[in-house]
This record gives C-alpha cells, sequence and structure tokens, in this order.
C-alpha cells in the first residue's frame, strides 16, 4: 500500500491523527454523527480548479446532502475576511466570530462556517444540508477547533 493511502486511512479512522499533506478528510463519520444527526458516508476527497482540497461525507438516504471540509493552502486574512463577508451576504444572517480557533474564525448561520490559521484555512459547509438535526453555535465552534487541530500547524 502506498504511504499517502495508508496516511487518509490512518486520518481516517484515528481521531487523534493529524493532517498529513494532501488529506483533507479530517473527521472520521463517528465523529461527525452526534453533530449531524446521523452517521455520514466515509469521505471523499477531491480537488476544485482553484486547487482547494475538499472532503465529501454523504447522507446514506439522501443523493443530494453533503457535509464538506475543504483545506486552501493559499488563504490570506483579506481573502479569507471576503469569504466571510460573502458567506454573510447569501445567508442574509450575520456571522458569529470565534476567538480563541485559529487565528480567526467565524460561523454563518446559513450553514457554512471557516477558520483561518497562518496562510490555511479550512472551511466546513453543509451544517444544515448535510445534517438531520440543528447544529449548535458551540458545536460549530468544536467542529472548527477540532480541524484546527488536526491541520497540524
Amino acid at each position: 500500500m502506498k504511504k499517502p493511502l495508508l496516511a487518509m486511512v490512518a486520518v481516517i479512522w484515528s481521531s487523534a491523527a493529524m493532517a498529513q499533506p494532501g488529506v483533507v478528510c479530517l473527521f472520521t463519520p463517528l465523529e461527525l454523527a452526534p453533530f449531524l444527526g446521523h452517521t455520514p458516508k466515509a469521505g471523499v476527497t477531491s480537488t476544485n480548479r482553484q486547487g482547494s482540497a475538499g472532503c465529501q461525507y454523504g447522507m446514506e438516504d439522501a443523493k443530494e446532502a453533503f457535509f464538506w471540509v475543504r483545506l486552501t493552502e493559499k488563504c490570506d486574512r483579506q481573502g479569507f475576511q471576503q469569504q466571510a463577508r460573502s458567506r454573510q451576504s447569501v445567508s442574509g444572517k450575520t456571522n458569529v466570530y470565534f476567538s480563541g480557533v485559529g487565528d480567526e474564525a467565524y460561523y454563518s448561520p446559513g450553514g457554512s462556517a471557516a477558520a483561518r490559521v497562518g496562510a490555511s484555512c479550512v472551511e466546513l459547509s453543509g451544517l444544515r444540508a448535510g445534517a438531520k438535526r440543528v447544529i449548535t453555535e458551540a458545536e460549530v465552534r468544536k467542529l472548527l477547533a477540532l480541524a484546527v487541530s488536526r491541520l497540524g500547524k
């Protein structure tokens, strides 16, 4: 088995694992279950045209509902803050900002949250569409903090 595959398996199955380069599935399905109200499928990785890596966790009984983790390695403060304003504009709801989670972090009640750590950003989306229950602000903070802790920075 090749090293990248071993690293991915280790992250998926070990709740204490730190993210390795190229590994974006920062949570196990069992870790997400209490937050989402269901046990999602194992994460599937992808990379978009801008070079952001993502991990999609699907629902067993819904083809169009997903919880996403997206990592961006080139994420400066200005870009991060623009993204926060954009999410707030789309949701029509005021973002909630968290101190003590990375360098800066926010939760958009429209269904996404993100944190910046140095030049890297992690975004969680599908907090409403990918869940079968309402995820509280405190739970979003916990998920973001856990993601940040696994970035290995």
